[in-house]
């Protein structure tokens, strides 16, 4: 039961960081929309921050999760390791694309809240792992190094389509990646 009470929480404050913003979304505002009285909140969040890296904890797994299933559907190698460009096209374009909660949150939590900001690296790191045993996949040799830069191009696809609402990113960002994919040494 206390699982099942955690993990609604962390799902309503996810749902409400990604629609209204870290600094607008208060423990009371979390506890009016859960039921869950503030005392019981504090005791298994002791902190909003704690709580945000709850979120995107929950947000990293479901992420790697649906691109990695995305990947799965395709069976060349070139064309997996771009599918996660692929992904980030779809999402880039549904109706309530509101860009990166990891750069929001990063950007409104800032230095101030470590654990947010280890949160948001895990991501990123566990983003490029991923992205790095895709191209495993593809017979590049120096697997590492292409797996970096498709990373900074997922990351740069994600920035530009948050900060300028630039749907067209990840279209780039993937033209981009087989270019970098079909040069790597074989």
């Amino acid at each position: 039961m206390s699982e099942d009470i955690r993990a609604h929480v962390i799902a309503v404050a996810d749902d409400l960081f990604f629609t209204h913003g870290v600094h607008a979304v208060t423990m009371q505002r979390i506890r009016d929309e859960t039921e869950v009285p503030l005392r019981r909140l504090y005791g298994m969040f002791p902190s909003k921050d704690i709580l945000l890296a709850a979120c995107l904890t929950r947000r990293d797994l479901t992420a790697r999760t649906a691109i990695r299933q995305h990947a799965d559907t395709i069976d060349d190698p070139l064309d997996k390791a771009l599918g996660p460009f692929d992904f980030l096209d779809g999402w880039f374009r549904q109706p309530g694309f509101h860009g990166c909660v990891f750069a929001g949150a990063f950007g409104e939590a800032g230095a101030a809240a470590p654990i947010v900001v280890t949160a948001v690296r895990a991501h990123k790191e566990a983003l490029r792992t991923l992205l790095t045993e895709l191209v495993a996949k593809t017979g590049v040799r120096d697997v590492d190094a292409v797996g970096a830069q498709l990373a900074v191009l997922f990351d740069g696809a994600m920035a530009l389509a948050t900060f300028t609402g630039d749907v067209d990113a990840a279209r780039n960002a993937r033209r981009a990646a087989r270019t970098v994919l079909e040069a790597a040494d074989r």
